[in-house]
């Protein structure tokens, strides 16, 4: 009769080993994500206590997206890190990767949250010739970061070292330069109108649940939001791909490559055309 070893039981010793180990691992990514992540406390305090609005909703919401949105976007590439080719760790370039995306995520959040304080518009801000410029380098400056990320996602492509999950690698590359693209040129499209809304009602009151995406006429964050976060979903497709059919993997990730990359082209052409995804 065989007796089975009991399970070790997690302790606050290991657990905080194991963040101290993955702080070690990126530790710009994490910092910046942890500075990111703070900022929510007092947006969320002004959120409680500022009656303000701006385009129908309180002018704390925004911010709170960007900057949770931006928090787990770092983390999400301190994860991938590790996929890199240990020599490709440490090259100049990539360090430099590193930095420049914090930094980029970091200024374009302050710059957000500055204007909410005022409430006033980050995007779209076109009011004077300073605000032109501001918001020309802010888009300038995130797009960057963007593909420099979608670079990240090419080095991961290329990288050889062996490791346990080759498979996974390749969904995280693939995600990275799947979302680097969408999320680019959507973003860019988008940056050149008057705003996100086209047709219906110019606010983000009576918007979609959580999202706020307009329900009265298109809206192009729809197809943005989706695009950028193939960086997200396609690896965690990979990741289950890969505990749960792990013959398969490439061709379940590169069958979700091309659905990501329809359903953004249709909601896409779906806001362009003034047609709300969850319409009133």
């Amino acid at each position: 009769m065989s007796m089975q070893m009991p399970l070790p039981k997690p302790s606050q010793g290991s657990l905080a080993q194991s963040l101290n180990a993955f702080y070690r691992r990126e530790p710009v990514l994490i910092a910046f994500a942890a500075i990111l992540a703070a900022m929510m406390i007092p947006s969320f305090a002004g959120l409680l206590v500022d009656t303000r609005t701006f385009n129908g909703i309180n002018v704390w919401i925004k911010p709170l997206k960007f900057q949770s949105s931006a928090a787990l976007f770092l983390v999400t590439l301190a994860l991938f890190w590790p996929f890199l080719d240990a020599e490709q760790r440490q090259r100049k370039s990539v360090r430099f990767a590193a930095w420049f995306i914090s930094i980029c995520l970091l200024l374009e959040i302050l710059y957000i949250t500055y204007r909410a304080s005022l409430a006033e518009a980050s995007h779209f801000n076109r009011t004077s010739a300073v605000n032109i410029a501001l918001y020309a380098w802010m888009g300038i400056t995130i797009l960057a970061a963007t593909i420099m990320s979608g670079w990240i996602g090419w080095l991961i492509l290329q990288a050889r070292d062996k490791i346990a999950s080759p498979e996974l690698r390749y969904a995280i590359g693939a995600g990275l330069v799947t979302g680097t693209a969408l999320g680019s040129i959507t973003a860019v499209y988008m940056s050149m109108g008057t705003g996100h809304w086209v047709g219906g009602v110019a606010s983000d009151v009576n918007g979609s649940f959580f999202f706020g995406w307009s329900r009265t006429g298109g809206d192009l964050r729809v197809p943005h939001f989706i695009g950028l976060h193939a960086m997200q979903g396609i690896p965690i497709i990979g990741w289950l791909a890969s505990r749960y059919m792990p013959g398969n993997v490439r061709p379940i990730v590169l069958a979700s490559t091309v659905i990501w990359i329809l359903v953004t082209v249709v909601t896409f052409a779906q806001a362009v055309l003034s047609r709300a995804l969850f319409p009133l």
